[in-house]
């Protein structure tokens, strides 16, 4: 199923995109920035040389071509390669932290089937710098909490071995039997699940702890409601179990595209100083479009200043490129970005 819609907001050192469903609630982000190394995508084709073959870890290691630094290849007993022979490759994962290489496949080999593109929508609507609606899904990839639609929310921790899922009903106003409720508030909760998967780009081992009393049958509709909405929205493999007896419903999700909050995010769980940079930039070109003759001053926290300064010549060329060479930037170390008029 792909987007409705899709929402594209063009900065001058970035471009956030967001594709929503026919409801207007957020299914992908995309993101893209002028300074952010990024050595391989999914789906990319890429070359590289087959350095070390180690079936006992399920595979081999492969040095990929243009810089495009180590990645894992699976391989099965039989598959005739050889150490230091040249490949042509299909990107299937994205690294991600904890040393977590991109995971690499032949080329020839076609990926599974899977659900259409979610990018190709019939609309794509070009918004203003700040649009409310790109902001909001993009705070909604990184947030610990989510709303669901019927009341209640559900909190996504994200740990190294797994994601851990809770579901909180307060909130919901349903009445009737316990059991009734507690179906509708799963059959929720799984299909929000779904979505925050596909938004925030997550794989592994998935476990949500449903609200009880949720008996077998009761099970496996929150299951298939799960798989379901993951499949229309998503290509990655994904297998999910029955609820167990403690109402833990277990699923794994293959790995594809590097976690948005890796992106976003520094390891302590707040915004990284390069995401505070781009923040203000995108406040600093709200406010250039606002008031096209004035001096304007970027006031930065200090260690976000100091990322600019170190990494980020490049952002301040393309904003003067566009707007003129009519800025400032310094820091009082305020706790998020503020632009104010230079007199």
């Amino acid at each position: 199923m792909p987007a409705a819609r899709i929402l594209q907001e063009v900065c001058a050192a970035e471009t956030r995109e967001v594709a929503l469903d026919e409801h207007d609630r957020p299914l992908a982000v995309r993101l893209t920035r002028l300074t952010e190394d990024r050595p391989v995508r999914t789906g990319q084709q890429v070359t590289g040389r087959l350095h070390t073959i180690s079936l006992g870890q399920g595979g081999g290691f492969v040095n990929l071509d243009d810089h495009g630094g180590e990645a894992f290849l699976r391989l099965q007993e039989g598959h005739g390669l050889t150490e230091g022979q040249s490949l042509d490759l299909r990107v299937a994962a994205e690294p991600r932290e904890g040393s977590k290489l991109a995971r690499v496949a032949l080329a020839g080999k076609a990926p599974a089937p899977g659900a259409p593109d979610l990018w190709d929508a019939p609309e794509v609507m070009q918004v203003d710098p700040g649009d409310p609606t790109v902001a909001m899904a993009f705070d909604m990839a990184i947030s610990d909490n989510v709303n669901l639609p019927g009341g209640g929310n559900i909190t996504l921790e994200r740990t190294r071995a797994l994601v851990a899922v809770d579901v909180d009903t307060s909130g919901r106003t349903e009445t009737g039997r316990a059991a009734t409720r507690a179906l509708k508030v799963n059959l929720d909760a799984a299909a929000e699940l779904a979505r925050q998967i596909r938004l925030r780009n997550l794989g592994g081992i998935i476990v949500m702890d449903c609200v009880s009393p949720l008996n077998r049958e009761a099970g496996k509709q929150v299951r298939d409601r799960f798989n379901t909405v993951f499949r229309q929205i998503s290509s990655q493999r994904v297998r999910a179990l029955l609820p167990s007896d403690l109402g833990l419903l277990e699923a794994s999700v293959e790995w594809a595209e590097t976690p948005i909050a890796e992106r976003l995010l520094a390891p302590s769980g707040a915004k990284s100083s390069r995401t505070i940079c781009f923040d203000g930039f995108r406040l600093l070109e709200q406010e250039a479009r606002a008031r096209r003759m004035d001096r304007l001053c970027l006031d930065l926290p200090g260690h976000a200043l100091d990322w600019l300064n170190r990494d980020g010549p490049l952002l301040r060329q393309s904003l003067a490129q566009k707007y003129g060479d009519r800025f400032t930037y310094d820091s009082t170390d305020p706790k998020s970005p503020v632009v104010f008029t230079v007199p």
